[in-house]
């Protein structure tokens, strides 16, 4: 059984995911988009419906049903002035990356805290690769400075 704790965080989390897969949705269909950039796209859509989705099973009836709205109207503003979606992008699993391991401090489970993690590794490899697309820099393109959200 989750926490009161647990579950607020989980939730909040999980709107994050939700606001992440619908801001995936509004570049996967870009034309300036070549088919690998569009397919590599649509996979990373794919791993962040099914992060909602491993979020939606643990909270079952505490789940979030609704995006982040602040959040989705900030960086879809972005995506839709920027001739190239890769830095939006990458400040978005940048943000998520840092969030959910701040959240992890908090978590009382330890399986809710694995998941968590989990969910952290892929979404900072997913980073990496929309960096290598923003600079030849590696360690420019690997520095973290995003800004934690914070449940409310």
């Amino acid at each position: 059984m989750l926490s009161d704790n647990d579950i607020n965080l989980l939730a909040f989390t999980q709107t994050l995911e939700l606001t992440t897969r619908d801001l995936y949705l509004t570049v996967v269909g870009l034309k300036t988009l070549s088919e690998d950039e569009g397919a590599l796209l649509a996979q990373f859509h794919s791993h962040h419906v099914a992060y909602e989705q491993s979020l939606n099973g643990l909270l079952s009836k505490n789940a979030a049903t609704a995006r982040n709205e602040t959040v989705f109207a900030d960086f879809a503003t972005r995506l839709s002035t920027s001739s190239t979606p890769w830095a939006t992008l990458l400040e978005i699993e940048n943000t998520l990356v840092a969030t959910h391991a701040k959240t992890i401090e908090s978590i009382e489970s330890a399986k809710v805290a694995a998941l968590m993690a989990s969910i952290i590794i892929v979404e900072a490899r997913q980073a990496a690769i929309l960096a290598t697309l923003t600079t030849s820099d590696l360690s420019a393109a690997l520095d973290n400075n995003a800004i934690v959200l914070v449940a409310s």
